[in-house]
């Protein structure tokens, strides 16, 4: 049993959804793990790491209208709607960089997946993303952490 650490860098297209199964399944046959436990740990405070349906993009733009309806961009309405909207103190980088913070909180920034036979164990309807909640493109940068079997031949 051997482990690998790895670092892969993508970039996001602004607020929304990048698949990026394909290129986790690369990295594991060009590690050549064939058998193992893969964490991926995304390093960034403002995107998150999720995995969902793959088939009806419907299902991303309802994951997206949801987090927008439950973490508004332009502050947080209490509760009890008798109290007046309360605005965000950050405010540094953009009006949309708190928000992303808070979706960031409320979903993940690492997964854990099982490696069968040099590939992901996922279900057939099934990809890995990366969420960026920030309306900007930006560089993101996963790291790998493989356990497992490699074939070193």
């Amino acid at each position: 049993m051997e482990q690998i650490l790895s670092t892969i860098d993508f970039e996001t297209k602004g607020q929304g959804f990048t698949d990026i199964t394909k290129n986790i399944n690369h990295w594991i046959k060009y590690k050549k793990l064939k058998k193992g436990i893969l964490l991926i740990f995304l390093k960034h405070t403002s995107c998150s790491l999720i995995i969902n349906e793959n088939a009806d993009i419907n299902v991303l733009k309802d994951l997206s209208a949801y987090m927008n309806a439950i973490v508004p961009e332009e502050g947080v309405y209490p509760l009890n709607k008798n109290l007046k909207k309360i605005e965000y103190l950050h405010s540094e980088e953009g009006l949309d960089d708190m928000p992303a913070h808070i979706r960031t909180m409320l979903t993940s920034n690492n997964l854990s997946f099982s490696v069968v036979d040099g590939k992901l164990e996922i279900g057939l309807w099934q990809a890995i993303y990366i969420w960026e909640h920030r309306a900007s493109n930006k560089s993101r940068s996963l790291q790998l952490h493989a356990i497992g079997d490699f074939d070193l031949n």
